[in-house]
């Protein structure tokens, strides 16, 4: 039986490709902050899907010492990994100033960008014990309203300035980076790494009870032109299990897309991947 790790499966896109992929016969584990979210959604993709090989194992992706725990307590557990997806992201636009976490890390950077980093190399030894292992991360299409975006070096987690959206987008950014270092770095092996290009897709508006009447008008607007979650989920249940793809980058309709011309660049792509190799030690 194939194995598939997704984080923050709990609820949208996550769950329709858990509910998905378990469909297909693979043995998912729900990678979730909120171990009663998880819970629910393990049981409905149960009952959904008839696979009782799908469990919720618990994850808090902002802080290192869990995200290291978790990835043990996988090494423990599974004797290969086929399938990791990182699609766990942190995107509240109600925050109104960095929030720091006990470790020292900004949270978002922390559950964006270096969660994903230390988890993945965490995972490699179970990920080339399969034949055929693939590694998922997810972007967004918000960045192609940003084609010049780059990234500073001196306020990587808000050191200078904060502003939610803005730090959202530039962790996507890095993440994307570090997802094409990732590519080349296992270029030889047997574990593949491409990204997704997700696309507006529907929301599930109690989540973001703390936000403004303004944007939550905004939302409602959107939403009329979005796509649903298992529409997108998709993408990631074809990369996950079909045949194994080549390219890097691919939208909503599974077609090869380009990132933004800075994650391209080696240097700071170097310089990115030696910053996170030191903070997640």
């Amino acid at each position: 039986m194939k194995t598939c790790i997704i984080t923050g499966a709990n609820s949208g896109i996550g769950k329709s490709a858990a509910e998905q992929i378990a469909a297909k016969g693979y043995r998912v584990i729900l990678a979730c902050r909120n171990i009663v979210s998880g819970e629910k959604a393990c049981q409905q993709i149960k009952t959904m899907t008839g696979n009782m090989h799908v469990c919720v194992m618990k994850v808090d992706l902002s802080l290192m010492s869990e995200t290291r725990a978790f990835a043990d307590e996988c090494i423990s557990n599974f004797k290969e990994l086929d399938v990791l997806i990182h699609n766990a992201a942190d995107f509240d636009l109600s925050r109104k100033s960095a929030n720091i976490t006990v470790e020292g890390n900004e949270s978002q950077f922390a559950t964006n960008v270096l969660a994903p980093f230390l988890l993945t190399n965490k995972l490699l030894g179970l990920l080339k014990d399969s034949r055929d292992a693939r590694v998922i991360h997810v972007s967004t299409k918000g960045l192609m309203l940003y084609p010049n975006l780059k990234l500073d070096f001196d306020n990587l987690q808000g050191q200078k300035t904060y502003h939610p959206a803005a730090t959202y987008y530039r962790n996507k950014l890095a993440l994307l980076m570090n997802s094409l270092t990732l590519k080349e770095k296992l270029a030889n092996t047997n574990v593949s790494v491409c990204a997704v290009r997700v696309t507006n897709v529907k929301i599930d508006m109690s989540r973001y009870q703390n936000i403004s009447a303004i944007l939550k008008y905004m939302y409602k607007i959107k939403s009329r032109f979005a796509i649903s979650p298992d529409e997108m989920a998709k993408v990631y249940t074809l990369l996950a299990t079909e045949r194994k793809l080549d390219g890097f980058l691919y939208d909503e309709k599974m077609r090869e897309v380009k990132a933004n011309r800075f994650v391209y660049k080696k240097e700071p792509r170097k310089q990115l991947w030696e910053i996170c190799e030191h903070l997640t030690l």
